[in-house]
């Protein structure tokens, strides 16, 4: 196998070169193919990695098409994660309490075996940047869809016993705390409505954005966080390719620790990339390229 640099546009297999690939609706945005043939290309392993655009009525056909065609495994992002739980035939436990899969591996036997690395990617980015335990801390989380769910798995799996869920829907916080606050009984998980100019933050530790805000290039964030205090996290799962995030900007502007989505992106990835290759991907690497673009 002949290997490029990960600027090229093409690289060269061969007849045993193995199939890995994404699949989402839309998927020309996504990040997930240079990460992963920058570690395949690094560690000369004969893999590539492929952007599949895969509408929703076509996910059925496109997973049993991949798995025809040899492949060793994908991952799903929007919207396909929630679909992908009833095409497997077994799902790892985060998956499951995530209700979610973004990876799939393909045992040789045909078996689909579905997990989710979100919560994993989430919990690895925090603990690079923010060295204290999560228990007794107050943790603010927007949003209850299904990002949410990853965090929340991430921060109660860690230790978290506080955690106040605003959503602008409050029903929907409300029914995801009961779900989780059944699981982890030694948690409060606090159902808000997310009202932005009602929310008090003088006493949150860490601030988490889950919802889509700062997604499609909006200018601002409509929540005012003056009130938060000088030591509060703020952790926005939105990133930017280009530019900082709506909410990255008003941190910037108090002063405050941020850490933004490409880190959990990094490192929900390193860790499906173990799971198909069994190799540690070079994250260290990754991180220099794409922050450097």
């Amino acid at each position: 196998m002949i290997h490029s640099n990960i600027s090229d546009r093409f690289i060269f297999s061969d007849g045993q070169t193995r199939l890995l690939g994404v699949f989402g609706d839309p998927i020309a945005h996504s990040l997930s193919p240079k990460i992963h043939n920058l570690s395949l290309s690094k560690l000369d392993l004969n893999y590539h990695y492929l952007p599949f655009h895969v509408r929703p009525h076509q996910l059925a056909t496109a997973v049993h098409g991949f798995k025809a065609l040899g492949g060793v495994g994908f991952n799903a992002t929007v919207p396909h994660k929630v679909p992908l739980l009833s095409l497997m035939d077994s799902l790892d436990p985060a998956a499951l309490k995530i209700g979610a899969v973004n990876t799939v591996a393909i045992a040789k036997n045909g078996q689909l075996n579905g997990y989710n690395t979100d919560a994993y990617g989430f919990i690895t980015a925090l603990k690079e940047k923010y060295s204290e335990t999560l228990s007794q801390k107050n943790i603010l989380v927007l949003g209850a869809g299904g990002a949410c769910r990853a965090v929340l798995l991430a921060l109660l799996d860690e230790g978290a016993d506080n955690i106040i869920l605003a959503n602008s829907t409050v029903t929907k916080a409300e029914e995801l705390a009961s779900d989780f606050n059944h699981h982890y009984p030694q948690t409060k998980i606090t159902p808000i409505a997310l009202d932005f100019l009602a929310i008090d933050l003088t006493h949150i530790d860490i601030l988490v954005n889950t919802t889509s805000l700062g997604l499609h290039g909006e200018d601002n964030f409509p929540l005012s966080i003056e009130q938060l205090p000088p030591h509060a996290l703020v952790y926005d799962i939105v990133y930017s390719a280009n530019t900082q995030t709506p909410l990255q900007k008003l941190a910037n502007s108090q002063g405050l620790a941020f850490i933004d989505g490409l880190g959990m992106l990094i490192h929900q990835a390193a860790r499906a990339f173990q799971i198909w290759t069994g190799e540690e991907m070079p994250v260290a690497l990754v991180k220099k390229h794409i922050f450097s673009k």
